[in-house]
Order: structure tokens, then sequence, then C-alpha cells
């Protein structure tokens, strides 16, 4: 399912994801007198360029213990896709991306990153939140706002961003594995659509319990 040479490096591809759109700070799940518990998991998305095809890339990015990367994959969501009834907003598309990761986000602490809310967001809120739900998984919604700057190329502007940008791209370069999904399983678009309209798929939303 997984093929390891992405032609982007891990510091474009971080940037592509939004990750140099937000700190360590944002990483922060929950801080009690008990401690603090950062997220597993970043879920984001981007639409390709012109230059780099058609569609949607979804990205995974995992950190360890030390909140510095793990691991890195990415899912590119084919235009075709869309024309065929998948809505093409930002929620919906974390939704899918729940589902494709399904096994490997289960039980975890998830932050989803979205570049927009536009719209009426009632629906793919609540679908996003099935979706976590069946599979254990605690999430949260964030609005990327996005730098001015970018990271690959070295420019900065003010102390602050500069090191808040630096301690993320040092995080990032210790990711130790990069993967790309190969194929969007069929399940997972039926499932999003299902979740997205529920009136399109009544039965098989019974499959993910109203929370």
């Amino acid at each position: 399912m997984l093929s390891a040479q992405p032609r982007k490096s891990i510091i474009e591809l971080a940037e592509d994801s939004g990750l140099f759109d937000i700190n360590s700070s944002d990483l922060v799940f929950e801080a009690s007198a008990n401690g603090i518990y950062y997220y597993d998991y970043v879920l984001s998305c981007r639409r390709c360029p012109p230059n780099e095809g058609n569609g949607k890339m979804l990205y995974l990015a995992k950190f360890d213990e030390r909140v510095n990367l793990e691991v890195f994959e990415t899912a590119h969501i084919p235009q075709e896709l869309f024309e065929d009834g998948l809505p093409q907003h930002d929620l919906g598309l974390m939704t899918l991306g729940v589902l494709i990761w399904k096994h490997t986000i289960a039980k975890s602490r998830v932050l989803c990153l979205v570049r927009n809310m536009d719209g009426d967001t009632t629906q793919p809120l609540e679908a996003l939140k099935r979706a976590t739900y069946k599979f254990s998984v605690s999430h949260h919604v964030q609005t990327m706002i996005p730098r001015r700057a970018s990271v690959s190329s070295g420019f900065s502007f003010g102390s602050n961003h500069s090191y808040l940008a630096e301690a993320m791209r040092m995080k990032v370069l210790l990711c130790q594995s990069r993967n790309q999904v190969e194929y969007i399983p069929a399940q997972a678009v039926r499932e999003t659509k299902a979740l997205l309209n529920p009136s399109s798929n009544p039965i098989l939303c019974l499959c993910f319990p109203i929370v």
C-alpha cells in the first residue's frame, strides 16, 4: 500500500502540508496538573497546483513523544473522485483522511489543520466527529494562518517568526520515514460521501454512531 520515494524534500512536503504555519504550542492537546499531552498526528490537505497535476493532497504527520516529526505520509486524491461526487472542502477531506488512515490513527490524538471553514460547516463537522469517534480518535480542528515567508527559501521576517520557524524546521528534519499511499480505498470514499450526505446512504451511516 505504501511506496517510499517522495519527489520533494521533507522540508518542502512539510511546508506544503502547513506544518510551518503552526508552532510547538499548537501541538499541545491538553495541559493539566497531571502533565502536558501532545497530539500524536497532524492531518492536513492542500489543492495540487497545475504543475503537480490535479486533485488534492492529504498529509499525515506523526510526532514522537518528544514532539519531533517521526513519520510523514501523503495521499493524492485525484480530481476524478471529486467529479464523482466527493466534496472538495477541507473539512470533508479531514473525514476522508481519518478513514484512509483509520488503523494508523486509532486510539490516538489528531490535530486537523484546515485552510478555511467557509460555508455551512455543521454536517462536515458532524461527519468528522462520527468518523473519529468510531476509531476512538480524539481530535480538534484548527484553521491555518499562513506565514508571510517561505521556510524553504530561508527568508524570515522578525526574530519571533524566525525562531518559531527554525524550531519547527529542526523537528521536521528529524523525520525517520516518508511514505506515499499508492491508492485511495474505495470504502473510505464511499463512507466519506455517506457521512457528508447521510440521506444518500442511511444504511451505511448506521455503522458510524451519532455522538
